[in-house]
């Protein structure tokens, strides 16, 4: 199966990515697959490895690229949970710093990178986000509808704040919108 490092050329900056996709030579719908807060690492290469075998062409940016290329920090190979506190403490001033607006330039960037690719079929893609990169994946498909067909996450979090930007609040019609957030019957 055909993988690729790639850069991204974005507003702020250049994002390095990975890809994964059939060898087939055909044209695949695209996966935008949003890391977690561990970055982009051989977990996630896999995890787009396994997509890509289904037929998908998939790409993983790295969301952190303004702080540098991954990976951002040294992870051990299994994150228990003596390890998880201090790694996640080392990488949170990335993810707070990783803002709506960020996500939003940066999906404008990964969707026109993708209808570029000679391997990437013409239609909407699918934005899976793995546990925090789900917040991404929403916001993304809220922002392109006509290019985002479908939207899951492996374990999502912080989908539902109190935050005026909640991600749930881009979801008309969930069970989590509140009314007064909803659309008006007419």
């Amino acid at each position: 199966m055909p993988t690729k490092t790639l850069t991204i050329p974005t507003a702020d900056g250049r994002a390095d990515a990975f890809a994964a996709f059939p060898d087939h030579g055909e044209r695949h719908p695209a996966v935008l697959l949003y890391m977690d807060i561990f970055g982009l690492r051989p977990e996630l290469e896999r995890k787009a490895r396994e997509l890509a075998g289904h037929g998908y062409y998939v790409l993983v940016p790295n969301l952190f690229y303004r702080h540098g290329p991954a990976p951002l920090t040294r992870l051990p190979e299994h994150i228990g949970e003596e390890e998880r506190p201090g790694v996640v403490a080392e990488l949170l001033p990335l993810l707070k710093a990783h803002t709506t607006e960020r996500v939003l330039r940066d999906a404008d960037a990964y969707l026109r990178f993708l209808t570029a690719q000679p391997e990437v079929s013409a239609g909407p893609v699918a934005a899976i986000g793995y546990c925090m990169g789900a917040v991404s994946a929403i916001r993304t498909a809220a922002a392109h509808p006509g290019q985002v067909a479908a939207v899951a996450g492996f374990h999502p979090g912080a989908l539902v704040t109190g935050a005026p930007d909640s991600p749930h609040l881009l979801l008309p019609g969930s069970p989590l919108t509140p009314i007064s957030a909803s659309p008006k019957a007419t």
